[in-house]
């Protein structure tokens, strides 16, 4: 198997979470609290709501404390980009230096000697602008073990109850 895009656990749960989110809005009006985000993940909550602000602020979700509160895609999923949600918890997807002169900043396509993986780099990030919330939520939705996935409905009854 050749190599992938390494995210880091945020990245990741960043994905599965804006994915679910995407997936709730379908069925359900109400915000979805971080609680019942982090039981359909098996995640730690702190974690989860540390991950929800950084979404929210870079513009991806709302979340609203109380009793009511909980958290709701901020634009329409066929609005948001797998770019975004990575860059959001990854930071910005370029290169900062020349791999050839690493005194020198990159300049990417503007630079005499471009290279190879910068151009690949951009191939990347192009795609990732190119492919929505709304289409990697419903792969999740079609995924083979889709059947294991916990969605909040199966959750909400859990979260909260004695353990």
């Amino acid at each position: 198997m050749g190599k992938t895009l390494n995210l880091t656990k945020a990245g990741e749960y960043a994905i599965g979470a804006m994915c679910r989110l995407s997936l709730e809005r379908e069925t359900r009006r109400s915000p979805v609290s971080v609680a019942v985000l982090a039981e359909g993940q098996n995640l730690p909550v702190s974690f989860l709501a540390k991950i929800v602000a950084v979404l929210a602020r870079a513009g991806l979700v709302r979340a609203r404390r109380g009793p009511q509160g909980g958290v709701v895609l901020a634009r329409h999923p066929s609005k948001i980009t797998l770019l975004e949600i990575v860059e959001a918890c990854e930071g910005v997807l370029a290169r900062d230096f020349c791999v050839f002169y690493p005194s020198r900043p990159c300049d990417g396509p503007a630079c005499e000697v471009f290279c190879p993986l910068r151009e690949t780099e951009e191939k990347v990030r192009t795609h990732l602008e190119h492919v929505t919330l709304e289409r990697m939520a419903e792969s999740l939705r079609i995924h083979p073990n889709a059947a294991r996935v916990r969605f909040t409905e199966d959750v909400d009854a859990s979260v909260g109850r004695d353990r």
